[in-house]
Order: C-alpha cells, then structure tokens, then sequence
C-alpha cells in the first residue's frame, strides 16, 4: 500500500515537473517570434480601444482595436517611416535653430 503511494507521488510529480519544463521552454519559443512582428507602439483611445503601431517583417501597420474588431488603417513602407522620421528631426532641428535665434535676441 506504501510502496503504491509512493510510486503515485512520484509519477505525479514527475508529470507536473515535465509540464513546467514543457512550459517554460514554450514561452522561450514564443518570444522568438518577436523579430518578425513587434509592437512599436500603442495609443488608448478609452477603455479597450486603441490605435497600435505594429512592424510587420517590411512594413509599418496602423491597426485600429476594440474588444470585436481589429482593423488595418494604414500600410506603411519601412522606407517610407524612415523618410518621415528624417523629415521630423530636421524639423525638430529647425525648431531648436529658431528657439536659439530667438534666446540671443
């Protein structure tokens, strides 16, 4: 009777030792796939709704949530963002160029 208690615990915690290890190396895998579809950003719009920002191999996605919908707003060429993001700092440059002006006088 023992003996047959004993083998139960230890087939019991042998099974949930295996699922913690099956677990564990599930959510390693899991987070691999983040070079191929990343968050970049996300905007809340109230409550469970929101505007994110999604890099889709290539491309930029805006993509528009709510708790029953999820809709593609926009494409966006990489190419493309990097051109806005230079276009953005050398008007941010300008701005600083100006504030300066402006802090001389």
């Amino acid at each position: 009777m023992m003996e047959e208690t004993l083998k139960i615990a230890l087939s019991l915690a042998f099974i949930v030792g295996l699922i913690l290890v099956v677990a564990r190396v599930m959510k390693k895998r899991a987070g691999t796939g983040s070079e191929i579809l990343k968050t970049l950003g996300y905007l809340n719009l109230g409550p469970r709704k929101g505007i994110a920002i999604i890099k889709a191999g290539e491309e930029i996605l805006l993509v528009g949530i709510t708790t029953n919908d999820l809709k593609l707003l926009k494409t966006i060429p990489e190419s493309a963002l990097e051109n806005e993001l230079k276009t953005l700092k050398d008007n941010i440059q300008q701005i600083k160029s100006f504030k300066e002006l402006l802090v001389r006088k």
